[in-house]
């Protein structure tokens, strides 16, 4: 595999970034990233600085990137857990949440692990229930059209609403 068809993969298959959200990250337009990926730059260092910032913007090995050795990502030497969960997608709020809990006496994180482990067996019980149990999930209708059918919407009449 040739070092522009790496890139376009580590874009689409790894990133899963269009060529414009690819090139935004990196400061320079889709068109740029286009032509990378269809190897339309003839000389290697029109390229070099690009693929630098692409290796430090994504944490990817260079080796990789230039020659096709080594793992696509380079492992971090440390743990960050604001990385870690933006990485993830989680909201400032949802660490906020995992900061909170690690704040906890680890008595308390017993207690919270074991309510929400009871919780989820009881949930998954649920999801297997057999079919001669029937669950309340079961009689509620599975589209808008069957819910209208079931419980029809109240007629908007203007004269019954004093209005008019």
């Amino acid at each position: 595999m040739e070092m522009y068809e790496r890139i376009k993969k580590l874009r689409k298959d790894y990133l899963k970034l269009s060529r414009s959200a690819f090139g935004e990250h990196l400061g320079v337009s889709g068109d740029v990233i286009n032509n990378i990926e269809l190897n339309r730059l003839a000389r290697p260092e029109q390229k070099l600085s690009l693929i630098k910032l692409m290796c430090k913007e994504f944490n990817v090995n260079e080796e990789w990137i230039l020659n096709g050795t080594g793992p696509m990502f380079v492992e971090p030497d440390t743990f960050c857990l604001d990385e870690f969960v933006k990485s993830k997608g989680m909201t400032d709020f949802e660490l906020e949440i995992v900061k909170a809990y690690f704040d906890l006496d680890p008595e308390i994180r017993s207690t919270v692990i074991s309510h929400f482990k009871k919780h989820l067996t009881e949930f998954a019980a649920e999801q297997t229930v057999s079919p001669e149990k029937s669950s309340l999930r079961d009689e509620c209708p599975d589209t808008p059209e069957e819910l209208e059918k079931q419980f029809p919407p109240a007629e908007n009449d203007k004269k019954n609403k004093g209005v008019g």
